[in-house]
Formats: structure tokens, sequence, C-alpha cells
């Protein structure tokens, strides 16, 4: 085998005899060790709905790599997984978890002198890690996703993973028992995959794929189908090629290739979340991608796609009609070269114009997402406008303020929000939280308890791809960094004008800036959040560690 492979150089000749004898020690052969080493960088664990089917996907990666030529090796990341973590202490682990994902592909890769990787990812944080990890050690990539999850149904509706979490606020304003509500909790999930909204991790894995990081259809092809099998073995065969011709992933992620991924994740009325992951993945990448790009290019992308919950199309409508490829192909005249690609757009136009619509029909001429500023948020907090109700697009109304979600969600669900108040939810940041938790369960509060139309909800939190509403999130600077979210009284003024993209407190600026801050509830003494509480930088960098 050629001396020019990182893993000929680490374990062939008589000098690397010791390493080869614990390979021996696997039962690996020496033609085994001989050929291209490819490492399968696995999300599969036993815990969640997006990782429990992949070891089947990996074996048919691993058997795509085999009969290329190379020798395929695992090994796992893991995935601490928003869904079972939400509204609790456990969501503060959650994001913290994408730069261990990073740090465990960077040290496992170079430590084991890999020459590929393919990446099977599942779960919010763990595209974004796998991606960030692989440009570390810039080598030949090819990326696979879970999959997406058909709708469930309960009394002849499509329900998913967000309306269980909007149908507690209707358990607890007496509309639905608890009998409905397990029934339906039963219903939404008819198999395993990363569900059937726009979710984070969803709306990743479609960046994922507009970025060229895999093969066409996988960012949304259902999991555990026929197809998503074929495109794994295809992705292994793939990335031999890859290694062949010398592309490696940071050939492939450009500033023009991570601009191109929010414009399509911004027509399909995406994830908050991507605000949050592609500035972190730019950085990996050694170049900016900042908020000020992200609300220019929010503002020249018409949304072609209600994506779930912003509309009723779910992932695997999406697919069916087109998917990522005819999105790319309906914005071709907005889109930046991106020569260098896993795999070219196949240039296919919808098959179903009233899921992917076309640039004339658009649903607006604007993205889903848009960036705030204003006295609340000088730096910028992000919404998604796309799922937010007409008459809360420009209001003005009174702060309940709160330190914390849980606080939140007592209040809401007990009573005690009234129509036109804004809910203030702070030291949620990366900082503060630590660890940056989702504020989904008291966005999902409000609308389970028929507030959706009439309040707010801002924080300097972040919000699940699963929200929707008037919610925004990520104000910068957050509580902890001195902004003046942490300054806000219970009774100010906040000032949304959602289309002119403002976000306001009506408040003196040398009266708000002479208020004591407000203090987190909670600061770790040690561990893991200490650590990223001390290191972290602010939502609008991506959230990276300084």
């Amino acid at each position: 085998m050629t001396t020019t492979l990182r893993s000929a150089e680490r374990y062939q000749g008589p000098d690397r005899a010791f390493a080869r004898a614990w390979w021996y020690g696997t039962g690996r052969t020496f033609d085994e060790i001989d050929r291209p080493l490819i490492a399968v960088v696995n999300a599969w664990n036993e815990i969640a709905d997006e990782n429990v089917h992949l070891d089947r996907v990996s074996r048919r990666v691993k058997d795509g790599i085999i009969s290329a030529g190379g020798t395929p090796m695992e090994f796992n990341v893991i995935h601490a997984t928003d869904v079972l973590s939400e509204a609790s202490a456990g969501m503060r682990y959650v994001l913290p978890a994408r730069e261990t994902i990073a740090d465990s592909v960077e040290i496992m890769i170079e430590a084991h002198a890999f020459d590929a990787m393919v990446i099977i990812a599942g779960g919010d944080k763990v595209t974004p890690g796998m991606i960030m990890g692989a440009l570390r050690v810039d080598l030949p990539t090819v990326y696979v996703y879970t999959g997406t999850t058909e709708v469930g149904r309960y009394e002849g509706e499509a329900v998913s993973w967000e309306t269980v979490f909007e149908a507690i606020g209707r358990f607890h304003d007496g509309q639905i028992t608890e009998a409905q509500l397990e029934e339906l909790t039963l219903a939404q999930m008819p198999s395993s995959g990363g569900g059937a909204s726009a979710y984070t991790g969803n709306t990743m894995a479609l960046c994922a794929e507009v970025m060229g990081l895999g093969l066409p259809g996988v960012g949304s092809v259902v999991a555990g189908s026929a197809e998503q099998l074929r495109l794994a073995f295809d992705s292994g065969v793939r990335v031999m090629q890859a290694l062949a011709e010398g592309t490696r992933i940071g050939d492939i992620v450009t500033p023009q290739a991570v601009r191109n991924a929010a414009r399509v994740a911004l027509a399909v009325c995406g994830s908050t979340n991507i605000s949050l992951h592609l500035p972190a993945i730019a950085h990996e990448a050694g170049f900016e991608f900042s908020w000020e790009q992200f609300d220019r290019l929010a503002l020249e992308t018409p949304t072609l796609v209600k994506l779930r919950p912003s509309g009723e199309v779910s992932l695997p409508e999406f697919h069916r009609a087109g998917g990522v490829q005819s999105v790319l192909h309906a914005l071709a005249g907005q889109l930046e070269p991106t020569p260098v690609r896993i795999s070219q757009p196949t240039g296919m136009p919808a098959v179903d114009a009233d899921v992917i619509r076309s640039v004339d029909s658009a649903h607006s001429a604007t993205g889903g997402l848009r960036v705030l500023r204003g006295s609340l948020a000088p730096e910028g907090a992000i919404v998604k406008i796309g799922g937010v109700p007409e008459a809360l697009l420009s209001h003005e109304g009174p702060a309940r303020v709160f330190e914390d979600e849980e606080t939140a969600i007592t209040a809401i669900h007990g009573g005690s929000i009234q129509p036109g108040d804004v809910v203030v939810i702070r030291n949620e940041g990366p900082r503060g939280g630590p660890g940056f938790r989702e504020m989904l369960g008291a966005t999902a509060a409000i609308v389970g308890m028929g507030l959706a139309e009439t309040v707010a909800l801002v924080t300097d939190g972040r919000f699940s791809g699963a929200s929707h509403g008037a919610a925004i999130g990520y104000a910068c600077p957050e509580a902890a960094a001195g902004g003046p979210i942490g300054r806000v009284r219970d009774g100010d003024i906040i000032v949304l004008d959602l289309h002119n993209g403002i976000l306001d407190v009506r408040v003196d600026a040398d009266e708000l800036a002479a208020r004591p801050a407000a203090e987190p509830l909670w600061k770790p003494t040690g561990g893991v959040l200490a650590r990223y509480a001390r290191t972290v930088s602010g939502a609008s960098k991506g959230a990276v560690l300084n």
C-alpha cells in the first residue's frame, strides 16, 4: 500500500510491528491493516429515537467501504439527548456535548491515523459536533444522517413531538384528560429517526446536504427505509473515491457553502439553532459567518416551504417532493458556486409544487428567521418569524420576568400570564445557564394554554426547532455577560417590531444601566459546566469555546 496514506506511515514496516500487534489482537489480518483505514464515526446508542437504529445503517456503510477496497473501523460518540432533558437541569449538558463530540472525533482520528471517515449523525448537536471535529483533522469525509420520521396519527390528525409538549398545556387547561395525553404521547413517534418536523437535528442534516457533505437525499431520507440503507452503502463507496481524489472536508466547507446552507434553511423555516451551529462550523473552518451576514440572507431569501411546526409539511413529505435538491433547483439564481462537493446537485425540480414552491409563488419574499436588534439585545436576538402569529409581529406589552424556565412554566400553567404579556426568561444563556438550555417547555406551555396569539417570550436562552409562536431567543449580550436583559423588571414595556428587526425595552438608557443586574439562581462549582461557563463565547459567535 502506498506510503502516502497516514495509516501506512503509522502501521507498516518493521519499526511499527508493535502497533500491528495490537490490531492483530482484534482479529484483524495483515491485508486488512494494509488497506486504507476508514473511520466509521457512529452516534448509535440505545437511548434515543435518533440513534437506536444506526447500528444497521453503519453495517451498510461498512459494506460499502469494504466493497471499494477499504477497511472500516467503527467508534461511537456521545449524544446528550435534547428531548429527554427538556425543561430540566439535564438540558444544561446538551450544548456542551457538541464540543465533546468535536473533541472526540479529533482525538480518535488523530490518535489512530485514520485515512478518511464516514460520520453517521443523529441528534441536534451531533451533526455540528461531528462536522466541527472533522474540520479540525481535515480528511476526506462523507456525511450520513439518522433519517426522518413519518408523522404520527391521533384521532385522525397528524401529530409530532411538539404536539405532545403543547398538549401538556391543554391538559393543565382542562381541555384533555391524562389518559388522552398518554394516548397522544404513544401515537406521535411511529418509528425511530429524527422526527417529522424541522427540529435542529433535521435542519442541520439539510444544511450538510446543501454544503455537499453527503449524497443527494441524505438530509431528509426516512429512517430505516431501504432507500436509507442504499444511501449508506453508497456513502461507504463514495468515501473511498474521495480518498482517491484527495477531496477533504475543508475543501467543501467554504464560506459560500455555509451561506448556501443558511439560505436553504431559511427557505424551509428551519430551526433557529442554525444561527448557533453554522457560525461554530465556520469558526472551525477558519472563517467567520456573522449574524449580520445571516440577516442579509434572511432578507433576500424567499420562504418556499413551511416545514412543521411553522406549517404542515413533514420532513418525509418534503423528501418525497424533492427535498433539498429541489430547493437548490428553485433557489439556483441566488446560490453561490461550490464546485468541490461529495456530490453535485441533481437539478431536480419539485415533484409537488404545493410542498416546495417556486420563487414566484413563495409563501413570503423573506426567509423564516430574522435577527433582531435594539436596546434589549444590542448584539442581536433570533426569531423564527415564519412561525409568529400576525398579531404579534408588532407588539408592546409588560414584561413578566423569570430567572429560569421552570418558574416560568409553573406561572404559565398556573394561569398567571395574561394576554398581552411578554414573558422574559433570563440567565439561561451559554454562560449564565450555564449550558444554554432550550426554552421549548415555556413556548409549548404558552401554546397549550391558548396564549400563542397574544403572549410573546423573550430570552437569552435558545429554542428547539419544535418551538413556534412569538419566541425570541439568543439575546446578546446574555444576562451573565452584562446584557440589558439582566436589568429588565416586571412591568417594563417590551417593544417588538419584527418586520423591522427591532427588540426594545422602553426604559431610559441611563436608568437601565444603573439598575443592578440579576444573578443566576444557580452556579456550578466544578465539573463540565463550570469549565464551560468560564470558556464559552456568546451566542452570536456560535457559543464556541475560547
